[in-house]
Parts: structure tokens; C-alpha cells; sequence
């Protein structure tokens, strides 16, 4: 069970590239991840309802051991209540300016895992300074008061002096649904919206209805079911609601961004696997950014699992985020 104990922390910590146009082939290191995940995560000894729980609980309180890399400088701060952790790197040759929103089903602090990656994101993004928005998590803090706390760090970083055009939005999973719906919220109510905001296996929509649900059910290897057990008896599991919305609207834009309009919207990026449940979300998402005229691409990766640009050693990760550079680069 120390591997599986190890996966939850790693993943929690939660088709190379397309314009929507194809998938190209999955690389073999990664064939052989999936189908070791699927072995471990597909088990009896593991329940896939639980995952983010599980994940929460070996992250929760957790010390951290973290010291910023040379040339690095990290701060923490709070504003209007909430916490955010400021990552200055020394050789800054940009004015971007990174707001990253961590995943983890809602559920998971912020943690080692994000605080070194956010000192790729800024290596990658020619020293970027990079802001790690640390909201409130589920049950203590109820949806939708993460988005909240992501607008109030954004519109810190405004009143700070910082030009809404040097901003981009990176979140994966639960912090990819938040860049979503903070951004509708931020257009909403009149503010000047971030430059770009950049996707990685987006869950938006809170009903659980996407195709991909089904379609993907013996693929995905964290929310799939085992190739014995048939998705007929299945489908509570399949298309579960998860706890946080059970007491909210799960149709509300704020919730699932699926359900706003894009009008109006900055340039945005998609990245998602075609083995994850939620692969429908981005499809469907993408096609409304399409419809509105927002600048905006859908990549997807051949085989790949929910978030797996986080398991850095596979081929694909590497492509992820050089497609991610690329179009940062572009403004």
C-alpha cells in the first residue's frame, strides 16, 4: 500500500499537442505509467471516491520543508483574509506575472509539490514572478468562496500597480475550475480580466453529464472503473456528484464554468488527456470559447490520465508545457 499512499501524495501535490484537430500517438514510458496506474488505482484495495480525501489527509498540517532554490526569494502574505505565497525569481527578464491555483479537489492545502513547481513555472516563463493562491478548502469553506479568494488575491495584484495584460492563470484540476470561474466572475463584475488563462484537465461541469463519463470509464486510471465491472452498475460511481456541490446549484457558472458565456474572454489553453473523465469538459468548454470568439486552443494528449503534465519524467509533461511557453511567448 506505500506505493499507492506515495501515488495519492504525488498526483496531489493534486496525443502530443492539438488544435482540436487530432490526437498524436502516446509514447511508450507513458503506455506503460497508465497501464500500472490503472493496475494499482483499478484494484479492489483501492476506492476511487475516495481519492481527494485520501490525499488530503497525508497533506493536511503537513510541515513544510520547502527552501526556495538559488536565485529564488519566497514570501508569504495575506490580503482580505486570505493566504498567497509570492515566488520572486532574481532573474526575472519578463513582467508576467503568474497567479497559480493548485488542485486538489478543493480539498488539499497548498503544498511542497506546488511551491517547486511554481519555480518551473517561473524558469519556463523567463523568470516570471509567480503567485500561489492558497484558498480555503472543503468542508471549513464551502463553494463558491475559493473563487472569492482567487479574486481577492487577483484584485490585490492590481491595486499592487500590476497590469491586468502582464497576468496569466494557471490551475489544474479543482485550480484549473477556479481560473474559469474567478475570470467569469472578474469579466462579470467589471474588472479588466487577466491576459490568458491556461487549463490543465479542467473540471467544469458539476452535473457530471459529459459523454466522456462513460466513454472513458475503463481508461481513466484514478476515476475509472476495473474492464471486469460493468458501467451499467457503475454509474454512481461514474458520474458520482462530489460532495462539495451537493448543497449548491451545480448548474451556477461560478460552480461550473461550463454553463457561463465566454464573451469577452482573453486567450485561454486547454490541456487534457483523452484517457480522464472530465475530457468532455474541455471538448465542450473549447467549442464555447470557439462560438464566442475568444482566442482559444484545446490540446489533448493521446492516453493520458487527469493532470498528468504533474508526473514531469513522461515525454508528454515535457510537450505540455512547451506548448503552454509557446503560447505565453505569443503575447
Amino acid at each position: 500500500m506505500k506505493i499507492v499512499r506515495l501515488l495519492y501524495l504525488y498526483f496531489s501535490c493534486d496525443k502530443i499537442s492539438i488544435r482540436k484537430t487530432g490526437d498524436v500517438m502516446q509514447s511508450l514510458i507513458s503506455k506503460i505509467f497508465m497501464s500500472t496506474l490503472r493496475l494499482i488505482f483499478h484494484s479492489p484495495l483501492s476506492d476511487s471516491s475516495k481519492l481527494s480525501d485520501n490525499a488530503a489527509k497525508l497533506t493536511k498540517d503537513k510541515k513544510s520543508k520547502y527552501k526556495p532554490s538559488k536565485n529564488f526569494i519566497h514570501s508569504k502574505h495575506t490580503t482580505d483574509d486570505v493566504k498567497y505565497e509570492k515566488l520572486i525569481n532574481r532573474n526575472c527578464k519578463t513582467e508576467k506575472v503568474i497567479l497559480m491555483i493548485h488542485g486538489g479537489g478543493f480539498k488539499i492545502e497548498l503544498n511542497d509539490f506546488y511551491r517547486r513547481l511554481a519555480e518551473k513555472y517561473s524558469k519556463l516563463f523567463c523568470g516570471a514572478t509567480v503567485i500561489n493562491v492558497d484558498y480555503g478548502r472543503f468542508p471549513e469553506h464551502q463553494l463558491p468562496s475559493q473563487m472569492h479568494d482567487v479574486v481577492k488575491v487577483y484584485l490585490h495584484l492590481l491595486d499592487e500597480g500590476i497590469n491586468n495584460s502582464d497576468i496569466v492563470f494557471i490551475g489544474d484540476s479543482a485550480g484549473a475550475t477556479l481560473a474559469m470561474t474567478s475570470s467569469l466572475w472578474v469579466r462579470d463584475n467589471g474588472y479588466p480580466m487577466p491576459n490568458h488563462i491556461v487549463c490543465f484537465s479542467l473540471w467544469a461541469d458539476a452535473t457530471s453529464s459529459g459523454d466522456s463519463r462513460i466513454t472513458n470509464a475503463y481508461t481513466d486510471p484514478f476515476y475509472g472503473i476495473a474492464k471486469h465491472k460493468k458501467i451499467e452498475d457503475n454509474l454512481h460511481l461514474l458520474r458520482r456528484i462530489s460532495k462539495y456541490v451537493l448543497n449548491v446549484d451545480r448548474t451556477d457558472p461560478y460552480i461550473s464554468p461550463l454553463f457561463g458565456s465566454f464573451e469577452d474572454f482573453p486567450k485561454v489553453t486547454l490541456i487534457c488527456g483523452t484517457a480522464e473523465l472530465d475530457e468532455s469538459d474541455n471538448d465542450r468548454v473549447y467549442e464555447k470559447l470557439k462560438a464566442a470568439g475568444a482566442d482559444a486552443e484545446l490540446h489533448k494528449f493521446e492516453g493520458m490520465c487527469h493532470c498528468f503534465q504533474l508526473f514531469s519524467f513522461l515525454p508528454e509533461s515535457k510537450t505540455a508545457y512547451q506548448i503552454v511557453k509557446r503560447r505565453i511567448a505569443e503575447e
